[in-house]
């Protein structure tokens, strides 16, 4: 009988030694990818639309203690909800105390630009909501209004 318990227990104490210490990999990972998302911190420093144009800068600083990654940007007109820009999986990257201008291209109709939108100044007189997403999951975001687009 002990010939057969001892083989039997040996299997059950290896594989259960087994399923612990992955749990423990499992668990050390989660605390450090938590850890890194806490750390990270993005800063608005400046938006600008530009006028003549559909094209819209933003200035960001990463003001956090580890590198970020960009991953989705996002801008939205606040009074209509319309969607002017989406972009996922960006290759922008901010390093520790970078700063980075990321210049995209809004989503006007026809040859619109920041500065007209059917000569009443649709397009300068709303707030925009403009959001970016990290890999890791942390969103920041600010609202601008293109008030220096008009052209006299």
């Amino acid at each position: 009988m002990l010939a057969v318990v001892i083989p039997i227990g040996v299997i059950i104490l290896s594989t259960g030694m087994t399923e612990v210490s992955e749990f423990n990999q499992k668990l050390d990972v989660n605390v450090d990818q938590n850890i890194d998302k806490v750390q990270e911190d993005v800063v608005f420093e400046h938006v600008r639309f530009e006028p003549s144009s559909k094209e819209v800068i933003i200035s960001l600083r990463n003001t956090g203690t580890i590198e970020t990654d960009i991953n989705k940007i996002t801008i939205v007109r606040m009074d209509t909800q319309d969607l002017m820009f989406y972009q996922d999986n960006l290759s922008g990257f901010l390093s520790l105390q970078d700063f980075s201008d990321i210049s995209i291209t809004g989503n006007l109709p026809g040859g619109d630009t920041w500065s007209d939108g059917d000569g009443f100044g649709l397009y300068r007189d709303s707030d925009y909501k403009i959001s970016v997403i990290t890999t890791r999951g942390n969103f920041f975001d600010t609202i601008a209004r293109p008030f220096n687009t008009w052209l006299n």
